[in-house]
């Protein structure tokens, strides 16, 4: 039996949509597999779609009483518990870190594997032991990372890189396919994402913007995403009111899944201006290759394993990180050389639908595990 194991699921988050891009991926591959997860969201929600081949289970049905402690407590109940229904030679493929992971390192019977996008040390799990969990990893069958820095760390851990496989980012090219530019109101530069400046360089993005605007004070810089309130940490209000751009930088606030393409394609210009953290380094953005496949020509810093995937002034503009003059007159050269760009953006979108096809990478995973 195959089992994909999630701590919960938490619609439109980056770790769910690749989630379920591999479970399509099974559907479509005809793999029999039941996908777990073990508490629930805050909202105690449910997957809508359907799937062949595939059985869900709510580790977490029959909670009575909704309250976020009930739940946590319940998730080592349930976790426990569904470690013991396992049987011999039973696979698991754990996509999240959390306790459950000690109880499946644990049984012995099983072929265990384990998935990170994510550098352990990015975000802190309460009560979590992470320094038993970095111990642990080299017990592996293996595991499954987004980028060749992970896949180093991994191994500085311990355990045998040959168990290490790194499986590219994954996007779901259905939600693109079709879809033509509507009429806007404004030229507008687009960023999809969290106000976030470790991760993704939002105040980087701000200043380069500033020089952009200089030169053409038509176009505006579109934030999608959480409007940041008035506890905002980053700053970035209060940078965007020292640059005069308040009317020039419109926050979308949260859109549903099913309006991010659109608003991404009536862009003329996506860009990612992240900076070389250890969370960017080590991670990769969905949401890159979300704006490939809008054929629009993406801007983006040569961080992590991007350049290993993208040509600068053949299929992105890449610049240099933490660095506005330089991610500006990529912008500009842009804006300037339009007919160039869009040839750019189409070469993009193909490196998204041959580098980041989600069957393609459920192909990869079912060869590790040769489950057939």
């Amino acid at each position: 039996m195959l089992y994909i194991v999630s701590n919960s699921y938490q619609p439109n988050t980056a770790p769910t949509n690749r989630l379920l891009s591999f479970l399509r991926g099974f559907s479509e591959l005809g793999i029999n597999v039941t996908l777990v997860f073990v508490e629930p969201d805050s909202n105690y929600s449910r997957l809508g779609e359907v799937y062949s081949n595939v059985t869900i289970k709510y580790l977490w049905d029959d909670i009575k009483i909704k309250s976020r402690i009930v739940s946590k407590f319940a998730s080592h109940y349930y976790g426990w518990k569904f470690t013991r229904s396992l049987k011999a030679d039973d696979i698991v493929i754990l996509m999240s870190a959390g306790y459950l992971f000690f109880n499946l390192i644990n049984t012995k019977s099983i072929k265990f594997y384990h998935e990170r996008t994510e550098h352990p040390d990015v975000y802190k799990i309460r009560g979590f032991n992470k320094k038993e969990y970095k111990r642990r990893i080299k017990d592996l069958d293996g595991l499954f990372v987004i980028s060749t820095s992970l896949k180093d760390y991994f191994a500085s851990l311990g355990l045998n890189s040959d168990k290490i496989h790194v499986i590219n980012m994954t996007v779901d090219s259905n939600r693109f396919t079709g879809l033509c530019r509507q009429p806007s109101a404004y030229k507008y530069i687009a960023y999809c994402g969290t106000a976030s400046n470790n991760k993704d360089g939002v105040d980087e993005l701000i200043k380069s913007f500033a020089i952009v605007h200089s030169l053409y004070p038509d176009i505006k810089l579109v934030i999608i995403g959480k409007t940041p309130d008035a506890t905002d940490r980053s700053g970035n209000i209060q940078l965007i009111k020292s640059l005069n751009l308040e009317d020039s930088i419109v926050f979308t606030g949260v859109v549903t899944a099913d309006e991010m393409p659109q608003l991404l394609k009536n862009a003329d210009i996506l860009a990612l201006d992240r900076p070389n953290s250890l969370q960017a380094r080590c991670g990769f953005p969905t949401k890159l290759g979300e704006y490939l496949l809008t054929e629009n020509v993406v801007v983006v810093t040569k961080v992590g394993d991007i350049p290993l995937f993208l040509e600068d002034g053949k299929t992105a503009l890449l610049a240099e990180e933490r660095n506005p003059d330089d991610f500006a007159s990529k912008i500009i050269w842009a804006l300037s050389n339009p007919e160039a760009a869009a040839i750019i953006g189409k070469a993009g979108a193909k490196v998204a639908m041959e580098k980041f096809n989600y069957l393609t990478e459920t192909k990869k995973i079912l060869k590790v595990i040769q489950y057939h």
